[in-house]
């Protein structure tokens, strides 16, 4: 019996390691909110996405979204940021769903309600509703979509000090993106995620 559960244990903890060790993170500051955000991607027996949210000092985050399952990998993964004008709420859209923070409050929730998603701007209204129609490409040329790879010679880094106002939301400014870097060796499983700040590249319209 003790041979088992050591088997057992000897297997968690090869599978935690192996886990742990296929997971690529990166991580920028919001200021002047004061916390950090973090994206991730695992890459287990399939791969999943999520971000957690840390006050700057603090040891562990104080909120953080669930491990959501990519299911077309890794086409659809990454993540795209923006903050209010007023600078009380920040919007983190996903292929998925799209997540709310108020740091002022310390407050998280996520919605699908179609009257939470914040108001389009008319061209956002023109384009179809995932942003990848080819017709999209006559009303919006050379414009990339949420689920684009970084590219490795893209500059990455924090959010620059005077973010763009969003092309496709009205009320929002665009901070960037978070993805994963496509690299010489080519384009797929354990690849580092990235996040291009608003200035680096085009903002990427989200059906979010």
């Amino acid at each position: 019996m003790r041979y088992v559960l050591v088997m057992i244990g000897a297997v968690c903890l090869v599978y935690a390691a192996w886990h742990a060790a296929m997971v690529r993170s990166t991580t920028i500051r919001l200021e002047p909110a004061g916390y950090q955000l973090t994206y991730s991607v695992a890459w287990g027996l399939g791969m999943e996405e999520r971000f957690a949210l840390k006050k700057l000092g603090a040891v562990w985050p104080s909120q953080s979204s669930e491990w959501t399952k990519i299911w077309k990998k890794p086409y659809n993964s990454g993540m795209v940021v923006y903050v209010s004008d007023d600078g009380k709420t920040y919007y983190f859209g996903t292929g998925y769903r799209l997540h709310f923070f108020q740091p002022e409050r310390d407050a998280y929730w996520t919605t699908c309600h179609n009257g939470s998603i914040p108001k389009r701007t008319p061209l956002a209204e023109r384009l179809s509703f995932f942003g990848s129609d080819p017709a999209d490409e006559g009303i919006d040329p050379g414009a990339p979509r949420l689920f684009e790879y970084v590219r490795a010679n893209e500059a990455s880094g924090e959010i620059r000090g005077s973010p763009p106002a969003s092309r496709y939301y009205a009320g929002l400014k665009y901070l960037g993106r978070f993805g994963l870097v496509a690299t010489t060796k080519g384009r797929g499983r354990g690849e580092e995620v990235g996040f291009v700040p608003a200035g680096t590249s085009l903002e990427q319209f989200s059906c979010g």
